[in-house]
């Protein structure tokens, strides 16, 4: 529907004309007159606020429907409404979904507009936007939840919640991005339990594997975390050195640890726990995530600081680590370097950098990981 916009002039004079009729009107009731309602003040969070009243922005072509959105997103505001009766769309709810598809895609930091909804009358193309809350700062009512104003809060939060559903929290550093918040969260969970944000980023979720409870996920975490600590006791002595300490558990894996052939063999009756370090440790067979989930335990278990990566090894999907020894952060893959320990030592022990044609990950993803 065009909206219709008032002459200001017009209306000045619509204004008089009912001001003198009203002066002219005799009022024939007796006692005092009712005071008119108040309108009750509302603040309206932008991403529910209504478009401003003005003409449709002319859109002639997808072009034009993507720069909209596109600058939307940018300023944290609703697209205008837009007139595409000359744009040629056949399918425009449909066209204006996959732009904002594409616009993810290609500008993944912008994910904190989480979702579009589209209404098209008259030729005219209504688009509106859900905005996360740390973006816009229009936090739900009563949505309180834990302060998290930076990414190692995040990840501490995430670990302290462990075992429950889902936990609220109220994001406050509004230049954290989405795909870096969700991926921090895969080092919570230790291969059981998936950790993410919620659609508009005010809870963390926790989400057990197909076929387990979140109850039996924590015995598994807390079979895998006693595990751990009896390797630690078994090969870890006093006076050794952080870099003796890492080569030790590093050598432990390695010669313990057979890999799982079932993944290429019989991949249907794999254990889950070759996927964990409770496969590592308890089983004696796993993948890479297991031996890289059983690393960055051990490793935490001797204070250093590790993580799981996750990218492609050539072309397979692949897990491997990055710790920090003495202050530097290191590479570290167990899995490739299984039955190594030998003559010839360990190809792929504390690294200070990667074959780029062998190993393909993203290099933000460890950033936000590594970063002071």
């Amino acid at each position: 529907m065009k909206r219709r916009i008032i002459c200001p002039a017009c209306g000045v004079l619509v204004l008089l004309l009912c001001l003198g009729m009203l002066t002219g009107c005799e009022n024939r009731e007796e006692g005092p007159q009712k005071e008119a309602p108040k309108e009750t003040e509302q603040t309206v969070p932008p991403e529910s606020s209504a478009p401003i009243e003005q003409e449709p922005l002319t859109a002639p072509d997808r072009e034009t429907v993507k720069r909209e959105l596109l600058e939307a997103i940018e300023e944290l505001r609703q697209p205008r409404t837009m007139d595409i009766s000359a744009a040629g769309l056949e399918a425009p709810e449909m066209d204006a979904k996959n732009l904002y598809y594409e616009l993810m895609t290609e500008r993944p930091e912008m994910k904190y507009a989480y979702d579009l909804t589209v209404t098209v009358r008259e030729g005219e193309l209504t688009c509106r936007f859900s905005y996360m809350p740390y973006k816009t700062g229009a936090f739900p009512e009563g949505g309180a939840g834990e302060e998290i104003p930076s990414l190692s809060a995040l990840l501490t939060a995430a670990e302290s919640h462990l075992g429950e559903s889902e936990a609220p929290i109220r994001i406050t550093d509004s230049t954290l991005e989405p795909d870096r918040m969700n991926q921090l969260l895969r080092q919570v969970g230790g291969g059981y339990i998936l950790c993410t944000l919620n659609a508009d980023a005010t809870k963390l979720v926790y989400s057990p594997p197909p076929g387990m409870t979140l109850e039996e996920c924590m015995e598994a975490l807390a079979i895998a975390d006693r595990l751990a600590e009896e390797v630690v006791e078994q090969v870890i002595t006093d006076g050794m050195t952080q870099m003796e300490q890492a080569q030790t558990l590093y050598a432990y894996l390695t010669v313990n640890v057979a890999y799982d052939q079932r993944y290429y063999s019989d991949k249907a009756n794999m254990p889950y726990a070759s996927q964990t370090a409770v496969g590592a440790l308890r089983d004696g067979s796993a993948i890479c995530g297991g031996y890289a989930n059983a690393l960055k335990l051990l490793y935490e278990k001797v204070d250093i600081p590790c993580y799981t990566v996750s990218g492609k090894y050539f072309q397979e999907n692949h897990m491997w680590n990055v710790a920090r020894l003495d202050g530097e952060w290191l590479w570290f893959d167990a899995t490739t370097d299984r039955g190594s320990a030998g003559e010839f030592g360990f190809l792929r022990f504390a690294l200070t950098e990667l074959d780029p044609m062998k190993y393909h990950y993203e290099e933000a993803d460890v950033t936000a990981l590594t970063a002071p």
